[in-house]
């Protein structure tokens, strides 16, 4: 019921636009989580996978002529194959050496679609004039951007769902093992390279998926999309929300969206002022905000002989965690 409250209101549709556009970004922030806060995998392919998906969307619809929202159904797909073609070589290294082939891998995708065939590179800008998701001819103005907004939501619902399903499955048990402790996971029985390409897999679906909605969103997919400043965005909503918990990313998505609104009139400080609060972060909330807002909402807001809700995030000191 929120948007058709917020269509009445004189700044209702630019809210919407943000909630779709925090929907988005969300559905990316978690997909990263969940192979980087609680996989321990340290990739950095997640924006070009998103590209992956919205260029794959984008050519389906922009040169072979197909119906935005069947085009948008394989772009979680391709993506999948591509994480696959990247996971096989990548995953069986560990540190810094998955950081540079998944970096390797960012910036070749960057290359391909700057300087490839011109129904994939637009002439070096990307694709600009993609077709936007229709709803016929009679849903215009804000009824279509209400429409938008129940679709956006319908996906982050899907992914949120899955990744919670994921995290508590005996799949986020094995990769948790792995990510605190290697040797004692596979001891105990555990395929790290089998398991951490699934994770790797259902993770560049969803931010696949992700990006082919943005593309018909935005009527367009730009190169810009690689410029550094999108990975610090989406590595800001992890770390401010809190690394390698569930609700971290969602929350994280709606602080830096929200800044973000604020923060854009600073021009090229903008990114300045973004790392200085990654950093406060870092330093006073090492564990991010979300166990933060969940140690005070158990404090004060929840019913009296309730269970106390524990989630302990990598980035927790060991005393802690003995402690706990």
């Amino acid at each position: 019921m929120l948007p058709l409250v917020l269509v009445r209101l004189d700044i209702g549709t630019y809210l919407i636009t943000l909630l779709i556009l925090f929907f988005i970004q969300a559905v990316v922030a978690q997909s990263w989580n969940l192979i980087m806060g609680y996989g321990g995998i340290y990739s950095f392919a997640q924006v070009a996978l998103f590209a992956v998906g919205g260029w794959t969307s984008g050519i389906l619809v922009h040169s072979l002529g197909w119906n935005p929202f069947v085009a948008v159904l394989f772009a979680p797909v391709v993506a999948a194959i591509a994480a696959l073609g990247i996971g096989l070589p990548t995953l069986r290294l560990r540190g810094v050496y998955v950081v540079l082939l998944t970096l390797a891998f960012h910036e070749l995708a960057r290359v391909f679609t700057v300087t490839g065939p011109r129904f994939i590179s637009g002439g070096g800008y990307g694709l600009v004039t993609v077709q936007t998701f229709s709803f016929g001819n009679d849903v215009i103005g804000d009824q279509r951007t209400i429409y938008l907004y129940y679709l956006a939501g319908f996906m982050f619902a899907i992914a949120t769902f899955v990744i919670w399903r994921v995290i508590h499955s005996p799949l986020g048990v094995a990769v948790t093992a792995l990510r605190d402790s290697e040797t004692y996971g596979v001891s105990r029985g555990i395929n790290q390279f089998r398991i951490r390409l699934l994770l790797f897999v259902i993770s560049a679906f969803f931010t696949g998926l992700a990006g082919g909605y943005a593309t018909h969103y935005n009527g367009g997919i730009s190169t810009t999309i690689f410029d550094f400043p999108r990975i610090i965005d989406l590595l800001a909503m992890i770390v401010i929300g809190g690394w390698g918990t569930f609700g971290g990313p969602i929350l994280g998505a709606g602080i830096v969206i929200g800044l973000d609104q604020y923060l854009v009139a600073l021009g090229d400080y903008r990114e300045l002022l973004l790392g200085l609060i990654i950093a406060g972060i870092a330093v006073f909330a090492p564990q991010g905000l979300w166990p933060v807002v969940r140690r005070l909402y158990d404090k004060y807001l929840a019913p009296e002989g309730a269970p106390v809700h524990v989630e302990v995030s990598p980035t927790a000191p060991h005393d802690v965690e003995k402690e706990l």
